[in-house]
């Protein structure tokens, strides 16, 4: 299972440039694999792209993940045209995670309707595919929607959803199917439906992403700090607290990340629910991160 980290962005105006571009360095020389960020359109979260795009210029290696944008609240064209560049800045390091969406004022934010975004998800789908492929198509004439990507035949795309039609769709149309957070027992249960999906459509080889939050830490000041900050970020909490994250010391932890494993998870996003960047360590240290390869 390769582990990435969550960059702070859905804390909004709580944090500021320097700290975001901090984590992402930080995870990079902590070895992880991927950085990811958020999307709520209707918040203060920032834009995952724009962040990303900054993130490319200050790292090398890690992967640069989008978990995941809610495509039917955006132009898909406007969208391949920026993570494009995002991939280009990066030297090829984009996976582009994208969901169909669940809350109705995301959507009017943008002028968007509600009701049908799994249809129009579906039509952006396919349509993502049809641009790239021009972009690369026309890299050296310019005459289509560019610029073509570095990878090909374009970003990995990663399809989420918790509808049973997301499944189809990630199979169809996606590279990997990718989670929210939704828990390990909901990641379990769902991840042999999935992986017969992928069997049946040929496709044995299908990788499966998730997010979870994490905290490090028994102390009670912080714990309770991440309970703000998380009841911010949702407004209300669905679940209690100790639900929605993983809290405790180094073998709780540890405990947390090989349940993720042996559910199958093949990809981990880790969000810590901190305002510190020095969950990135000990979080690196308990899990054993270590550069590929090695």
């Amino acid at each position: 299972m390769r582990l990435g980290i969550g960059l702070p962005t859905y804390l909004g105006n709580v944090i500021d440039s320097r700290t975001v571009l901090d984590w992402a360095r930080r995870a990079e020389k902590a070895s992880f694999a991927a950085v990811a960020v958020h999307d709520r359109p209707h918040a203060d979260t920032w834009d995952p792209l724009a962040t990303l795009a900054a993130v490319a210029a200050v790292t090398e290696r890690v992967r640069l993940a989008t978990a995941s944008i809610i495509l039917p609240t955006r132009d898909e064209a406007l969208l391949v045209k920026q993570a494009a560049v995002v991939d280009r800045i990066s030297g090829g390091r984009l996976d582009l995670g994208v969901g169909v969406g669940a809350r109705a004022n995301d959507f009017e934010l943008f002028g968007r309707p509600f009701a049908g975004r799994g249809r129009e998800f579906e039509r952006q789908l396919a349509r993502i595919d049809e641009l790239w492929a021009g972009a690369v198509a026309s890299e050296k004439s310019g005459t289509q929607l560019g610029p073509a990507p570095i990878q090909r035949p374009r970003p990995p795309l990663w399809v989420g959803g918790y509808a049973p039609a997301a499944i189809d769709r990630a199979v169809r149309y996606g590279d990997g199917y990718i989670f929210g957070a939704a828990g390990v027992a909901g990641m379990a249960a769902k991840i042999p439906v999935i992986r017969e999906a992928a069997a049946k459509a040929g496709r044995s080889d299908f990788p499966i992403a998730g997010l979870a939050y994490v905290l490090l830490s028994t102390d009670a000041g912080e714990i309770a700090d991440a309970e703000l900050l998380l009841t911010r970020y949702y407004q209300h909490l669905h679940k209690p607290f100790n639900d929605l994250v993983a809290v405790g010391d180094e073998r709780a932890i540890q405990a947390t990340l090989a349940a993720y494993r042996e559910a199958g998870v093949d990809r981990l996003y880790l969000i810590p629910v901190s305002r510190s960047a020095d969950q990135i360590e000990r979080i690196a240290a308990v899990a054993d991160v270590r550069p590929e390869g090695a």
